[in-house]
């Protein structure tokens, strides 16, 4: 490709996301869903605009790894702590329901088991992006259900490794135990790390290593990525490191500065990644099995929040919150993509079913906004619950201020 349709190639993909963005928030429709629009508009099942996919998501996985950056900075370790309940408990009740139904289904319609294990897997997934960037457009992280939500993705995030030993065990692929070994010893050995800096707010990074702009810009990005590069080289999730890295930043309270010089780059990695998911969507495939497609993606819409909804409300939360948070984590997630993958090569999955798989994904992340308007619209949120919940988080902002200025004063 010359550069002259590189560049014609940029202009339709950024001016049509920038009109779709526009005409969807006017509807009330997060930007999100412009972007995963676009990206089908511009890829191969429309007017493919631009012709490496591959590259577009990689880029796309930067923007996840931001993402999660960004969210670290914005947590606070004391509640994430005291949702731990929730967090664990919820997920590994929330992942066995979705099996077992799964299962079901399976021997229900003749399947083999081991199919009904993947697609529960594949199922149980929810987008960390999506759910994540839904709840920063609307402000609503820092409530209840959304503290909830960000801590059932960040196990489900770390739930990946073993779920990929097990599928590979099935597929009768050799599991080695110093990678699993690595993977475990690693994993504790960097949250430990991660929690003892978190509990040593006094340390900053040298003042003459952020002194100009490109410094600024250059010691953030290499914060964010080096976190991320070494969790993924030990097996886990690379987005989950740069989660880690910003806690650890927000801890320091080093994050102010990280967040003003990143934001604009952090915007664009977000957009190109929604734009790699639209272009996944194979359109002849859908309308050759509309139907199919609609049914399946349906039922999975259903079946999460019914799950997710159900799960959170044994667990203590009410049903506005269990159902808003049921909502939020209905879609299936970008990690179910690699396990897709992962079946056709253990032959659990023929390219018909991985065809369906990818679609089902794909649509399940283009409707998720529109499926959680639903489900607000039938909550219909009671006004004085959430202005209790509003004071309550207002309250906790300040307990934590003052418990950090009074470990400031003994740290003096």
């Amino acid at each position: 490709m010359d550069m002259d349709s590189v560049l014609f190639a940029i202009v339709g993909v950024v001016g049509c996301a920038m009109s779709l963005a526009y005409v969807f928030r006017w509807f009330g429709v997060p930007a999100a869903v412009a972007y995963i629009v676009t990206g089908l508009v511009a890829g191969p099942s429309g007017l493919s605009l631009i012709e490496d996919e591959e590259l577009l998501r990689h880029i796309g996985e930067i923007g996840v790894i931001m993402l999660l950056f960004f969210i670290g900075m914005e947590v606070s370790l004391p509640r994430l702590i005291a949702g731990w309940r929730i967090a664990v408990l919820g997920t590994i009740a929330q992942m066995a329901l979705s099996v077992g139904a799964c299962s079901l289904a399976s021997w229900m319609f003749g399947w083999p088991w081991q199919a009904g294990l993947l697609f529960g897997f594949i199922i149980s997934m929810s987008s960390t992006a999506v759910v994540l960037t839904m709840l920063k457009d609307s402000g609503e992280l820092d409530r209840s259900f959304g503290q909830n939500a960000l801590g059932v993705l960040l196990m489900q995030d770390m739930a990946i490794v073993p779920i990929m030993i097990i599928l590979g065990m099935m597929g009768e692929g050799e599991v080695s135990v110093r990678e699993v070994a690595v993977q475990v010893i690693g994993g504790i050995l960097l949250v430990s790390l991660a929690f003892w800096l978190m509990r040593r707010p006094g340390w900053h990074i040298p003042e003459s290593l952020k002194l100009t702009l490109d410094r600024k810009i250059m010691m953030g990005l290499l914060l964010c990525f080096s976190a991320a590069a070494l969790t993924s080289w030990i097996g886990l999730s690379a987005p989950f490191g740069a989660f880690l890295a910003g806690m650890i930043l927000n801890a320091s309270d080093q994050a102010e500065w990280v967040e003003e010089h990143l934001r604009s780059l952090y915007v664009v990695f977000v957009a190109i990644f929604f734009m790699s998911v639209g272009m996944l969507v194979d359109i002849p495939f859908i309308l050759g099995n509309l139907g199919y497609v609609a049914l399946v993606t349906l039922a999975v819409f259903v079946l999460n929040s019914g799950i997710n909804t159900l799960v959170l409300r044994t667990l203590g939360e009410t049903w506005s919150m269990a159902l808003l948070t049921g909502g939020l984590l209905s879609q299936i997630g970008e990690l179910s993509f690699l396990l897709a993958s992962l079946g056709v090569s253990i032959g659990l999955l023929n390219e018909t079913g991985h065809q369906m798989a990818i679609a089902v994904i794909a649509l399940s992340l283009m409707l998720s906004p529109f499926w959680m308007l639903a489900i607000r619209h039938f909550v219909r949120e009671d006004t004085q619950v959430m202005a209790d919940e509003s004071v309550d988080v207002e309250l906790r902002r300040m307990v934590e201020m003052l418990e950090s200025a009074r470990d400031a004063r003994k740290d003096d």
